[in-house]
């Protein structure tokens, strides 16, 4: 587990700064969020869960721009330790919020996600 929520948070960091790098606008946590939800329908999530995972990720999107505020443009390296721990705890607040056959199904895309990135 430890693996997993260590590897969403690299992931997370690569796609922020892989986007940063390519001259384009992240958007605002709302619409981070919202793009998170979209990426998450294969899981059937319900009304109810949406609502309250869109919260999770605006509060996510709220720190890590809070972050990157504070770090001033700071190394790769330097906002990756800094985000890990907001990470797991995203990722934690999402596995509660899943049923168990969601959590088997958000993992398989968690495991794509890493498989294309060591890509």
């Amino acid at each position: 587990m430890k693996k997993l929520i260590i590897a969403l948070g690299l992931i997370l960091c690569t796609a922020s700064f892989a986007k940063a790098q390519g001259g384009r606008q992240m958007g605002t946590p709302a619409e981070r969020a919202e793009r998170s939800i979209t990426r998450l329908e294969p899981l059937n999530l319900t009304p109810e869960q949406k609502t309250k995972l869109t919260e999770v990720f605006l509060s996510q999107g709220k720190s890590i721009d809070s972050l990157r505020a504070a770090n001033g443009g700071g190394g790769f390296e330097g906002m990756r330790e800094k985000m890990a721990p907001i990470q797991a705890e995203i990722t934690k607040r999402v596995m509660a919020l899943l049923n168990d056959e969601q959590k088997k199904s958000y993992e398989a895309l968690l495991a794509e996600q890493r498989a294309r990135m060591n890509n």
